[in-house]
């Protein structure tokens, strides 16, 4: 009986001390875990938090990051929002800009607790969810309306519609405006049947803080605060000395005195009086229309719609901080010679394959297959030129179909490389452009054989798996 009871109470030992150390690993287990946790909260949002949405929703761009990292003034934005009802996608875009740069701040301003805060900058009617952006005396206001892009394309068809997320690139082009001085000042000649700039375009100048307005020369002469001039495909010549006005005078005058031009022009429209600015500056017309003999430097089917490479300009930024990635379109377009000229710089922005060829009937050609007379490549499509005595600074472009809304809808490249132009040309590094972010992902679209394939995998197969290794750790428990 004694030994029964002896090895009882071991027994019991044995198993309360069993359950102490247990106890307390399971307690050392948790506080670890608190102390982990705690940890981990403490470190910043940026290597705690991924951001797993197709198009980087939760994430600034680099053009951002650098914006913000960059900023020459203190900026502070308010969140005009009730406290609980913050979008999260806005607030942690505002954490990664602060994060990004020491300059930016920002604060939540329920309109509840601050009913007159927003009037000090005449918010006071802007809806819950709108941004103030301020720095020193100046303000931009962004409504919440503003901050996301509706497009009922397809409402009458599908009875839905897709919504994209366009906070980023209202609040960085605001940063940008806020904090680089005066809009740069922009004039597009009219009279000469000019093509309108699209409303793309002109946003995308706005967000650059560029102000473009039209110009007519009959009227008036160049105004002094014009920092780029823009000629979109003359179908009609400047006039020269026979005419009311002079303006090819004028423009001569324009970059004697260092100023800076963007052409845009159409082999199909003849204008000799501006060609000869141009000359000036070592650049002339390859007569006829470009062909790609190389199918990788064209859309399929269409060898005179041609998607050039990027050349790497020394001494024009215009390329600067685009994504050479994003492929430009040029329809129908010429190719121009670079010429050294005395007291010229020029070189190539964009170019064709060397399989290219210039049909020499331009429009008029009835076959796009090579033929006696016709001229071999590579072509320059798009070119920098400047005068190394007055400063003045041209970029030419041999295609009138590169500011298209329809084409920007596939290729948005085409408005980053336009873009890129005029803010080079007005002084600016590089350009701003971020895109919209659509909030949902796009439909994945599976062929039936797929389907059937992966049905008989997760279905089948993997089930199977598992009842077969449950099966077998069953068997050879019940064996031992």
């Amino acid at each position: 009986m004694k030994k029964a009871a002896k090895f009882s109470v071991l027994k019991t030992n044995r198993i309360f001390r069993s359950g102490l150390i247990s106890s307390a690993l399971l307690a050392a287990a948790v506080g670890l875990a608190v102390l982990v946790n705690l940890g981990i909260r403490l470190l910043p949002a940026s290597y705690t938090e991924f951001d797993l949405s197709e198009d980087g929703l939760y994430t600034l761009s680099d053009s951002s990051i650098q914006l913000a990292r960059e900023l020459p003034d203190d900026v502070t934005l308010y969140y005009l929002c009730e406290t609980g009802n913050e979008d999260a996608i806005i607030t942690r875009l505002l954490d990664q800009y602060a994060a990004a740069g020491s300059r930016f701040s920002w604060q939540l301003k329920d309109p509840a607790v601050y009913p007159t805060f927003a009037a000090q900058y005449g918010a006071q009617e802007s809806s819950s969810g709108s941004l103030i952006l301020v720095s020193g005396e100046s303000s931009i206001v962004l409504d919440a309306a503003d901050l996301y892009e509706y497009d009922y394309t397809d409402y009458y068809y599908t009875g839905t519609y897709s919504v994209d997320f366009a906070g980023e690139s209202r609040i960085s082009s605001a940063l940008y405006r806020l904090t680089s001085g005066e809009a740069s000042a922009v004039y597009y000649t009219t009279n000469h049947g000019e093509l309108t700039l699209t409303e793309s375009l002109a946003d995308a100048l706005e967000a650059q803080n560029i102000s473009a307005q039209g110009l007519n020369l009959l009227s008036s002469g160049i105004p002094e605060d014009c920092e780029l001039l823009i000629i979109n495909c003359p179908s009609v010549d400047f006039a020269g000395e026979e005419g009311l006005v002079n303006e090819i005078a004028v423009l001569n005058e324009y970059l004697e005195a260092g100023g800076r031009l963007m052409v845009v022009t159409d082999a199909y429209y003849s204008t000799p009086r501006l060609d000869e600015i141009l000359a000036q500056f070592g650049m002339t017309r390859i007569e006829g229309l470009v062909v790609e003999g190389n199918d990788n430097y064209s859309l399929f089917g269409y060898p005179y719609y041609l998607l050039p490479d990027y050349s790497y300009p020394v001494e024009s930024t215009a390329l600067s901080g685009l994504d050479t990635s994003k492929p430009v379109l040029l329809q129908m377009a010429q190719g121009i010679q670079l010429t050294e000229t005395d007291g010229i710089v020029s070189e190539s922005l964009l170019t064709t394959s060397d399989s290219a060829y210039s049909k020499a009937a331009g429009y008029e050609m009835t076959t796009v297959e090579k033929e006696e007379g016709d001229l071999d490549g590579p072509f320059t499509l798009a070119a920098y030129a400047r005068n190394e005595d007055t400063g003045a600074e041209v970029i030419w472009i041999g295609s009138s179909n590169m500011d298209n809304e329809t084409v920007y809808l596939s290729v948005p490249g085409n408005c980053d490389f336009l873009l890129g132009c005029a803010a080079s040309l007005t002084g600016q590094s590089s350009s701003l452009l971020i895109e919209s972010k659509a909030l949902e992902a796009d439909q994945l679209t599976l062929s039936g054989s797929t389907v059937s394939a992966l049905g008989a995998v997760f279905v089948l197969l993997i089930p199977a798996g598992v009842l077969a290794a449950g099966a077998v750790v069953t068997i050879r428990r019940r064996r031992r």
